[in-house]
């Protein structure tokens, strides 16, 4: 009954009520129900029942059904279960790993291919010559080492050589003066000595200094008074020499104070103190030195020089006359003997063999075992006559 109802409500506004007659109106109302029916199996076919609503009211609109009719038989199908959509979801781009590992694996066989060729080229060209040049090295110190230890073993035995061999030699004076500040007995003559030679009071020998201000100190005295303390010989060079008072003077008095108190010619000797005052007071006396005898070496020297013979003018040659005369001769053979023939041009076969026999002959006269002076033997030693 609804569906006819239904449809009579849609046939009603598509048919014109001016047409309409009582006698199609039956005709009309089974037309409607049986497209209706129609539309009814269409929508509950199994084909058709999970297509789109949409699609399906589309379809139904096209066939002659209305908005009523479409939906009531819309209604009547039972609940469908949402459509799934179609499966129109883009294809994923295609992954970069094949890419990505080809790439890695070029990569690394680049880099494993530089480090073979680098090896083959380190191995092949550079290794050797770092090779030998390190063994070069090696072997060059090894011979510097081997060298130095030569020389050291050499200078070691030069220096036993020498210990044993310089004992005979006569050794260096360590006290000696020159000869004209050896006779000077007090400052003042040392001073007028020095002036006369142009020498300067710092170029003078400390031991010098010391020596004349101690001899100049003990002049009339005896005892214990001749003996000087240190204060004293230092203010006695002082009033002397006032050149010690300066900078440059204080550094030499340094100087001087050393030599006092190391060399041997100068003897302290403490004095006993008679109150606090004289405490560490040390007086000072001059020795002069032994002189030392000859050495073994100037003993044989002069054993050697009184046995050699005291004639030593140079004696003349017997037949030195006769060997001046031949030089002379030999100088004006050999000036004359080209002379005849300086001027022409192609000498003669006789000439050739006279310039050969000359040549000999001056061959001859010049050797030099004809010229050899005869040598003077010495004479026998001379014996000093028995006493």
């Amino acid at each position: 009954m609804a569906n006819d109802d239904q449809a009579q409500n849609a046939a009603g506004p598509s048919t014109p009520p001016a047409t309409t007659t009582t006698e199609n109106l039956p005709t009309v109302v089974e037309d409607r129900a049986q497209l209706v029916h129609r539309a009814r199996a269409f929508l509950t076919s199994p084909a058709v029942q999970h297509q789109d609503v949409f699609a399906k009211r589309r379809f139904l609109l096209d066939k002659g059904l209305n908005e009523a009719e479409i939906e009531g038989l819309l209604r009547e199908l039972p609940p469908q279960l949402p459509a799934i959509p179609p499966r129109t979801y883009p294809l994923p781009p295609p992954s970069n790993l094949p890419n990505l590992l080809i790439g890695i694996f070029r990569l690394f066989s680049w880099i494993m291919g530089g480090s073979a060729a680098l090896a083959f080229i380190y191995y092949r060209y550079f290794l050797p010559k770092v090779t030998q040049t390190s063994v070069a090295r090696h072997s060059l110190r090894n011979h510097h080492i081997n060298l130095l230890r030569n020389l050291t073993a050499s200078l070691a035995t030069l220096k036993e050589a020498q210990a044993e061999n310089l004992t005979i030699l006569p050794k260096a004076n360590k006290f000696s003066e020159p000869s004209y500040f050896a006779s000077c007995s007090s400052l003042k003559a040392l001073l007028k000595e020095a002036e006369e030679r142009s020498i300067a009071v710092a170029d003078i020998h400390p031991m010098t200094l010391l020596r004349c201000g101690i001899q100049e100190f003990a002049v009339g005295k005896e005892g214990d008074e001749a003996k000087v303390t240190t204060e004293d010989l230092f203010r006695l060079m002082e009033s002397h020499v006032t050149w010690l008072l300066s900078e440059e003077g204080v550094q030499y008095e340094h100087t001087l104070w050393e030599t006092l108190s190391t060399y041997s010619i100068f003897r302290s000797e403490p004095v006993e103190p008679d109150t606090s005052e004289n405490t560490g007071v040390v007086r000072w006396t001059y020795e002069a030195p032994v002189p030392s005898g000859p050495s073994p070496l100037m003993d044989s020297l002069e054993k050697m020089s009184s046995a050699l013979p005291k004639d030593t003018k140079a004696r003349t040659v017997p037949l030195q006359h006769t060997l001046q005369s031949l030089s002379d001769l030999t100088g004006y053979i050999s000036a004359q003997v080209y002379a005849p023939y300086r001027s022409a041009g192609n000498a003669s076969p006789a000439a050739e063999e006279f310039k050969r026999e000359v040549r000999t002959l001056k061959g001859l006269v010049l050797n030099r075992r004809s010229f050899m002076p005869a040598v003077p033997h010495p004479s026998p030693p001379i014996s000093p006559p028995v006493a």
